[in-house]
């Protein structure tokens, strides 16, 4: 239909060389570029140099990051959208190496993109597993730098933990997986970053922006938790209990107590990470943690529900195990046995009593959504679940705390028999039970990500162990174990699994043998170890002094025991 055009007309005969020598692109000749002299040079007996590329670099200081922001036409919409697309995708790879861990995916990032990327995983991943006043700080961040740079922080935090890398070369004590570097790295970048914006606060800054400080200090309190540095989460501790005492829009502010939520229940997870595993005369120095005055009230959100029903567990488990542990002390030759002893019995059974009734109190206001749902399944066995996880969770705590308060194993050991001592160890077995049959009803792949802040099963299920007697309840809690470290092999609840399954599996040992064990130590406490840097565990355990009894021959024992790696 058309003839084809004709050719375009050069302009010029002239064709320029872009890699010739200097001789022949000043004399805008053609050059061979034949190396090491060019035909050209080599006929008039020139000197011939070739040219070599330069690259100039130009550091550019941008004082108002909003600047920058609009150089990169300020994340529209769009580009939001595409790059928590993209994070999805790579969180969704499930075999192999996850996209989200590899190094390519964060070199390749500008500043304000990684910025983007890391705040999307913030509201996709973090915020379900926090309280819910986190989702109004998110939108504080644009006018507060310090605060963008906690939450960050935080979120490269929890994708550094929950994407591992393996390592070259590990033991059993440390595991074969690590944290991944680059998003770990990303992550003390930003909380570096924050810390530095909070130290140049003037005392005047932090009256002005009181509750955007207390949310930065809760933050790094998530973070110091997540990575088992106790030094520093005690010094965040401290510095949040000074700023409460100093501010004086505390009570009446109405963040304050969604911020006391979330503190306090960070709180019970470290003391309950501490608990697991120390000495048995750190054990018997453990404090109690109480509620603030503003928290003892009837509880009206799920996670105010949550943070009172940890404090009734935790000091539920601390009165039990104190006791406990305190008949095993007293068989030691430097300890005598005295009248105290048996008043610590008699105050603990008392103590606990209270703490029962706190429990009673908490079940009450337990709305209909939260309660448990039994089913009965193909194998004739009850099968529990719930209307969500967090209610799953909260429940599990119940559970646990109804364990510590009962006091048949107490009154065993202290040789107080009553007509109802073995109905107590048998409401222990059947409690114990109940806390296996939630765990079996959670989703395994949701408790790993939603209990990054939070006291999770694998620690529970621990817990149930040492006060269950039953054989085939401690194989159960170690199959469940078991499964989860098939299928997230390094920590659940800032729980390593592979060390809390290796501790479970040598009770279980025990308990072939016709030993029960109640409790273990540390036979050298080593201060809760060091920060999770390079693992998930921040203790490397190859021992443990269990505590127990053996019942062919009815007495107790303590013994040093190699876990197996």
């Amino acid at each position: 239909m058309y003839k084809p055009a004709p050719p375009r007309p050069r302009k010029t005969n002239i064709i320029r060389s872009r890699n010739g020598c200097k001789s022949c692109r000043n004399r805008r000749t053609k050059c061979d570029e034949q190396k090491p002299v060019c035909g050209t040079c080599a006929r008039l007996n020139k000197s011939c140099e070739y040219v070599q590329p330069m690259l100039k670099f130009q550091i550019i200081t941008v004082r108002n990051p909003k600047k920058l922001l609009s150089t990169y036409d300020t994340p529209s919409k769009e580009r939001k959208q595409r790059l928590a697309g993209n994070e999805r995708l790579a969180v969704q790879a499930e075999q192999g190496n996850p996209l989200i861990g590899g190094y390519d995916i964060v070199k390749s990032l500008q500043t304000t993109e990684r910025d983007v990327f890391y705040s999307t995983y913030w509201e996709d991943r973090c915020l379900p597993a926090l309280h819910p006043m986190f989702y109004s700080a998110t939108l504080l961040t644009a006018d507060y730098p310090i605060l963008n740079d906690a939450i960050l922080a935080l979120s490269s935090c929890n994708i550094s933990r929950l994407y591992s890398e393996r390592k070259i070369s590990s033991t059993g004590l440390v595991g074969p997986l690590s944290p991944s570097l680059t998003h770990q790295t990303r992550s003390h970048l930003y909380y570096s970053s924050a810390i530095k914006k909070l130290t140049a606060m003037t005392a005047s800054d932090c009256r002005h922006n009181a509750a955007v400080v207390f949310t930065v200090l809760v933050l790094f309190a998530h973070l110091e938790s997540a990575m088992g540095n106790f030094q520093g989460f005690y010094c965040h501790v401290q510095g949040m209990m000074n700023f409460l005492v100093e501010w004086r829009g505390g009570p009446g502010d109405a963040t304050i107590k969604p911020l006391l939520t979330s503190w306090m229940q960070t709180r019970y997870v470290v003391w309950w990470a501490r608990a697991y595993f120390s000495s048995l005369d750190i054990h018997q120095q453990l404090p109690s943690i109480p509620l603030p005055i503003s928290m003892k009230e009837v509880p009206f959100t799920l996670h105010e529900r949550r943070v009172k029903v940890l404090s009734i567990m935790c000091e539920s488990h601390r009165l039990n195990f104190k006791a406990v542990l305190q008949r095993f002390k007293s068989m030691r030759p430097e300890e005598e046995v005295t009248k105290e002893n048996n008043q610590g019995y008699v105050e603990c059974v008392s103590l606990l009593c209270q703490e029962a009734t706190k429990l009673d109190e908490w079940l009450l206001h337990l709305p209909p959504s939260e309660q448990p749902i039994y089913e009965l399944n193909d194998t004739n066995s009850t099968a529990i679940h719930f209307q969500s996880h967090d209610a799953a969770l909260n429940y599990a705590y119940y559970v646990v705390a109804r364990i510590m308060q009962c006091t048949g194993l107490l009154r065993e050991l202290y040789s107080q028999t009553t007509p109802d001592h073995e109905d107590e160890c048998y409401k222990a077995e059947l409690w114990v039970q109940t806390l296996v049959q939630i765990a079996q009803g959670v989703d395994m792949r949701t408790s790993a990500a939603r209990n990054s802040y939070t006291i999770g099963f694998s620690g529970l299920l621990l817990a149930g162990t040492l006060r269950c007697q039953s054989l085939s309840v401690g194989l159960e809690i170690q199959n469940w174990l078991q499964t989860l470290q098939d299928l997230q092999p390094t920590e659940e609840g800032a729980f390593p699994v592979y060390q809390t399954l290796s501790v479970v599996k040598a009770i279980n040992q025990q308990r072939m043998v016709g030993r029960d064990v109640f409790a273990v130590t540390q036979p050298v406490d080593d201060g809760g170890g060091h920060p999770k840097v390079t693992a998930y565990n921040s203790q490397s355990i190859s021992s443990l002094l269990f505590h127990g009894r053996c019942r062919i021959r009815n007495c107790l024992f303590e013994e040093c025991i190699t876990l197996g790696v």
